[in-house]
């Protein structure tokens, strides 16, 4: 069964970003795959620079769209493409397709309609019985 992380930050998108850096890096150092759902094309174009520029010492293969792997990009919750380890969602919504992968992560910032989705989210999995897990990063990560 899929199990599902949320984490807390208190920063805005920016800090959102900085933590999926933080958590592909951790994927690729585990031999994971990783697809990042992000909101629209502009956030997915921020994240694809800020991995190249992640660590200069670290290499972060990834890419924009569903067919790239071990790390991918996307806006388009209608195509996970052969990804199945691990999903990072930033958008609100959870995608139909998100009990595919082994693992879920939900990110959170302070946006108030944002946070709602998140909160919509948890309530979803919880009542289906997935495992969750909470981290509140809110000192760890901040603007």
């Amino acid at each position: 069964m899929t199990s599902v992380s949320f984490y807390k930050l208190s920063g805005d998108l920016q800090v959102a970003l900085a933590l999926v850096c933080q958590l592909t890096q951790k994927a690729i150092n585990a031999n994971q795959q990783v697809l990042c759902l992000v909101p629209d094309s502009g956030t997915a174009e921020q994240l694809d620079k800020l991995l190249w520029n992640f660590q200069a010492s670290a290499f972060v293969p990834h890419g924009l769209g569903t067919e790239h792997l071990p790390i991918a990009i996307s806006a388009n919750s209608s195509d996970p493409g052969e990804h199945h380890g691990i999903l990072i969602n930033l958008q609100g919504a959870i995608p139909t397709w998100f009990s595919r992968f082994e693992r879920v992560m939900e990110v959170i910032y302070p946006e108030p309609a944002y946070e709602q989705a998140k909160r919509d989210n948890f309530k979803f999995y919880k009542e289906r019985g997935y495992p969750l897990s909470f981290h509140d990063l809110t000192e760890k990560f901040k603007p």
